[in-house]
């Protein structure tokens, strides 16, 4: 192929292209740093957390239910409320008269020693596990903000990075119509480097309406409840993916799973809540006895007298003895116990497997940035410069172009699964919004971990 003149349409087409990959050349994934603080209406991940826990509606359903399941367990292990009752008599004489008696009597049901203080102690264990299960629904909705401010991050690269080579070979595409209309193309190389052009705006406009459903399913979490969904997000989000390689302990992270994550914490609560009612409920075996006491007044033809009465009610266990309440406990105890054990063997696995996910997306991370894809840039740099020459065809030159895009876009879905992966790690560990970071600080910022 002969050497383009370098004052035709189709030369200048190549100098913009060539300007314009040569943009391109800067790392699509930053080295960690710190997060932008960002302006009024720029939603920093700190901003967005605080939005988060005081505007979400899956937080308040979750508060109250905790608050409502606490309140029962209290009202649970309280004494049992006495009973008030007044009734009359009236007996008529053969002899004309009548005796009026009139009651009043107050009746106390009693507990026995240690039954009350069983009662309390299971309505205790129950409120733990309530406020621990509030606890492990806002890890998880932090871990669900994480994951979606991570989606805007990540959709607004592709977009950045797709709008830039649809733009390159956009310009490409008008300067080959000018040589096309010149007779200096084939018709076949303009329908391909057409088709690159088609190519390249439809995954344009895909990197656009993911951006779009990115920013809306992020708002859906943060919005207060009074503002309309059709608004989406009222703020930019301006973050960059960044990458630094992070090894953790396996033990050491199972470790720290089992003593902070609150999902075990909600099973251990409610093993001991198991236990502290079987107690409560062994007094089943025993009959109960309630107190009763009051005034009484007698009204006869001959004047009245005050008294008295005062008597003790006690439950014959014929039919129910207690033993199949108690039977009852126990099999509830039972299935606690082995949900504890289910729940902390789900933990180790979701440890071991955010491990295994983060290791992969490391090493492809650091085998992408050692190998020679990280000089994608300069081989294009190499095609376009060979293309204009006339040393190279138009369908390897589409190729180069083709291969770094790739190349980029490889990079940024790595990283954005890797710290996915750093995301589901620490909410395996039971690190909530309100706990310091471990392997992650905000969204963005790998670092070496805290364990």
């Amino acid at each position: 192929m002969n050497c383009l003149p370098p004052k035709t349409h189709w030369g200048l087409g190549l100098a913009l292209l060539l300007g314009t990959f040569a943009v391109l050349d800067g790392p699509v994934v930053r080295v960690a740093q710190a997060q932008t603080a960002g302006g009024p209406d720029t939603l920093t991940f700190a901003r967005a957390t605080r939005l988060l826990l005081d505007h979400n509606p899956q937080l308040r359903a979750a508060r109250a239910r905790a608050q409502a399941d606490g309140q029962r367990a209290q009202a649970a292990a309280l004494f049992p409320n006495p009973i008030l009752e007044g009734s009359a008599e009236h007996t008529s004489r053969p002899n004309g008269g009548a005796d009026d008696e009139w009651f009043l009597t107050l009746t106390q049901p009693l507990n026995y020693p240690g039954e009350q203080r069983a009662r309390r102690q299971s309505a205790d264990a129950a409120t733990r596990a309530a406020k621990a299960r509030l606890q492990e629904t806002r890890t998880a909705l932090y871990r669900d903000l994480r994951h979606r401010y991570l989606a805007v991050v990540a959709a607004d690269a592709r977009r950045r990075l797709l709008r830039r080579y649809a733009d390159a070979v956009q310009q490409a595409a008008r300067a080959a119509t000018v040589r096309y209309e010149e007779g200096d193309l084939s018709p076949v190389r303009r329908t391909r480097l057409q088709s690159a052009e088609a190519t390249f705006t439809n995954d344009l406009a895909d990197a656009e309406q993911q951006h779009r459903a990115a920013r809306r399913e992020l708002a859906a979490l943060l919005r207060p409840s009074r503002t309309a969904q059709s608004e989406g997000l009222p703020y930019a989000v301006v973050d960059s993916l960044s990458f630094r390689a992070v090894a953790v302990d396996a033990q050491a992270a199972l470790s720290v799973a089992e003593a902070q994550r609150d999902r075990l914490r909600a099973r251990r609560a409610r093993v001991e809540r198991a236990r502290r009612a079987l107690e409560r409920t062994r007094y089943q075996r025993y009959p109960d006895l309630s107190l009763s006491a009051g005034p009484k007044q007698l009204s006869t033809p001959g004047g009245t007298a005050l008294g008295f009465t005062a008597g003790l009610q006690v439950e014959l266990p014929l039919w129910d003895g207690g033993r199949t309440a108690v039977a009852a406990q126990e099999g509830r105890r039972s299935q606690a116990e082995a949900a504890l054990d289910a729940t902390r063997r789900a933990v180790e696995v979701d440890v071991r497997n955010a491990l295994d996910r983060l290791r992969s997306y490391r090493d492809r991370l650091q085998d992408t940035a050692d190998s020679p894809l990280r000089k994608t840039d300069e081989h294009l740099q190499d095609a376009l410069f060979t293309y204009e020459q006339g040393e190279l065809t138009l369908f390897e030159l589409l190729d180069a172009i083709e291969a770094a895009r790739q190349t980029k876009l490889l990079r940024v879905r790595l990283t954005a699964k890797y710290l996915r992966a750093l995301y589901d790690l620490e909410a395996a560990m039971g690190v909530g919004p309100q706990d310091a970071p471990v392997v992650v600080e905000g969204a963005l910022s790998p670092h070496a971990p805290d364990l």
